[in-house]
């Protein structure tokens, strides 16, 4: 560093930025998302999930039943946003004050995920690579989202947390960093199920980083105890109401039977004969739930009806294998994970951004995260983070691309993505002969 660097650091102005200098980042980032809110209007809404959400929290607060899309008991999603939202329904109403209060900790939820990504770095690297990080935060895609009463913001938060302990454990083996893991652990899984097997990668990598198999062993035990006692209660009251076995949702049935339409080279409707090979058995296996004038009664309208798109959907990924079995493979083995890490959930403008920017930043955004796992691998530098982060991104990425390629499911995914870039920086800077001599101390 030359001498004029070394005393402009020494200004006090610039020294206490530079050692608040995440604070600052954390108060840019919630402004950034209270002006967007006061730009859209507290009440903004796509008039979809996010409403049905507000809708379904509203009556769980009024009558305690857990309903998606209707008045019915339901497991289409998991139970996680209705309760949250009830909960605020249950104190504030359903009115104006509801819409501010939900909004408002979206947007603390969303500012609060930078302060897990941050730490997540600095626990390996200097604490200007965690700074790194949290910028793509600044994105408008981010933003809109948080500004949407959506299940991703408080995923996107439990997820970084829950990356966040596990690095915490790795290195330090506390037993805060194990309760840190269960709880964020169990809140994601409140709210989206594809995050069941979160526990295989993290196992991954503590074997990786030499992490005690005993103890490992043990604390996996309590892991499973505190999934279970969630877990137990919710399949119990699901087969009370639907009369099968359903752990997690039963919401897969219509985004597999969408996911059979993308790609190239799958069957068409015209050619296949969905009367004899669904319609038919489907209505055999499910006679049990019609009502003495054969119909159905409308608790489980929408349980049969994902059940039947899922045995359409199981049908056609059968006759697409037989007809082309190169295109299925193809399909959902490179276009469709192309298409959630490509996509962009980015529906509106946020301060006038076309869509077509933050597509830009999409593209840097992977070009930074490739280039920083190709160092990692030559290098083996901070290979155990990276590989780590990259296995869990790819593994959900084709989770979601077993049903149906949907550029919301991308931004979920992010957190990942902004670790591998601070982490990249981190490698660059071990690679430099000054970051050798100068490598800054881990964030506190």
């Amino acid at each position: 560093m030359t001498p004029q660097g070394k005393r402009l650091r020494q200004m006090p102005a610039v020294r206490w930025c530079l050692e608040h200098a995440i604070f600052i980042v954390l108060l840019l980032l919630f402004l950034e998302r209270f002006l967007a809110l006061w730009t859209l209007g507290v009440h903004y809404t796509l008039a979809s999930d996010d409403l049905s959400y507000i809708k379904s929290g509203i009556r769980f607060a009024q009558t305690g039943m857990v309903t998606m899309h209707g008045t019915t008991p339901s497991a289409q999603s998991m139970p996680g946003m209705t309760w949250f939202i009830g909960l605020f329904a249950w104190i504030l109403g359903d009115g104006t004050a509801l819409w501010w209060a939900l909004k408002l900790t979206w947007i603390a939820m969303g500012t609060a995920t930078a302060w897990f990504l941050y730490k997540s770095v600095g626990l390996f690297a200097p604490k200007w690579c965690g700074l790194l990080a949290c910028l793509p935060l600044f994105s408008v895609d981010f933003v809109w989202t948080d500004n949407l009463i959506l299940t991703e913001t408080p995923f996107i938060l439990c997820l970084s947390a829950m990356i966040y302990c596990t690095f915490l454990l790795g290195k330090t083996q506390s037993r805060r960093a194990l309760a840190g893991c269960i709880v964020s652990y169990l809140c994601a899984l409140l709210l989206k199920a594809n995050i069941a097997l979160y526990p295989l990668f993290a196992l991954g990598y503590l074997l990786a980083v030499k992490y005690p198999f005993k103890k490992l062993l043990k604390q996996g035990v309590i892991l499973a105890c505190a999934v279970l006692c969630f877990l137990v209660p919710w399949t119990i009251r699901n087969y009370v109401q639907f009369q099968d076995f359903v752990p997690l949702t039963y919401g897969a049935g219509n985004p597999s039977l969408l996911g059979t339409y993308q790609g190239y080279g799958y069957p068409e409707d015209d050619e296949l004969n969905y009367t004899a090979n669904v319609d038919v058995p489907f209505a055999e296996e499910y006679a049990s739930y019609l009502d003495e004038n054969g119909q159905v009664p409308e608790r489980y309208e929408k349980y049969l009806s994902l059940q039947h798109d899922a045995a359409k959907a199981s049908y056609r990924l059968h006759a697409w294998a037989e007809k082309d079995l190169k295109s299925l493979l193809v399909s959902y083995g490179i276009l469709k994970p192309k298409t959630i890490i490509n996509g962009v959930f980015y529906w509106d403008r946020v301060f006038h951004v076309p869509v077509r920017w933050v597509e830009k930043a999409q593209t840097l955004n992977l070009a930074l995260c490739v280039l920083a796992l190709g160092l990692s691998l030559l290098t083996k530098k901070r290979r155990g983070q990276i590989l780590f982060l990259a296995a869990l991104y790819l593994g959900n990425v084709a989770i979601y691309a077993a049903t149906f390629a949907f550029e919301r499911y991308s931004i979920g995914l992010m957190p990942m993505r902004c670790l591998m870039i601070g982490f990249g920086a981190a490698v660059l800077w071990d690679l430099s002969a000054d970051g050798k001599l100068q490598r800054g101390s881990p964030a506190k």
